[in-house]
């Protein structure tokens, strides 16, 4: 199957997936704004987050055991491994952990989610970094 035809159908099940989830579009070059200045070489020494999206090593590891991958973490200093994690990870992975912890799937959980963990979706006393992550969003 050649790339084209890959991700045309990769699209076509996003939209489907999104339309059927009731799931809202996530922009992720404002997602990229925000964690990373938009720096492919970006790294946290905290969460050791790399790359555009700053993707965690668990995100990493959960990214490679649901999709038969062998991405290593210096890999996602790659904006193109990085951003396939991240689209991925938004527009896949966060909507069915939403789902299974019966959380509606939005904007704003999606954001929740990724910036606090999936954990902190529907707590009333959310981070003061959260918060100000979705106002950021939200610019």
């Amino acid at each position: 199957m050649n790339n084209k035809r890959k991700w045309l159908i990769l699209v076509f099940m996003i939209i489907f997936h999104t339309s059927a989830y009731g799931m809202e579009y996530i922009d992720l070059k404002k997602i990229a704004a925000i964690e990373s200045s938009n720096n492919p070489k970006a790294y946290n020494k905290y969460s050791k987050a790399r790359g555009l999206y700053q993707i965690t090593p668990i995100c990493l590891k959960d990214y490679n055991l649901c999709n038969k991958k062998k991405y290593r973490e210096e890999d996602l200093f790659n904006p193109e491994v990085n951003t396939a994690i991240a689209k991925w990870y938004f527009n896949i992975r966060i909507p069915q952990l939403l789902k299974a912890k019966k959380q509606n799937i939005t904007t704003n959980n999606i954001l929740v989610a990724y910036n606090a963990g999936i954990r902190s979706v529907g707590k009333w006393n959310l981070p003061k970094e959260t918060r100000n992550y979705i106002k950021k969003y939200g610019k």
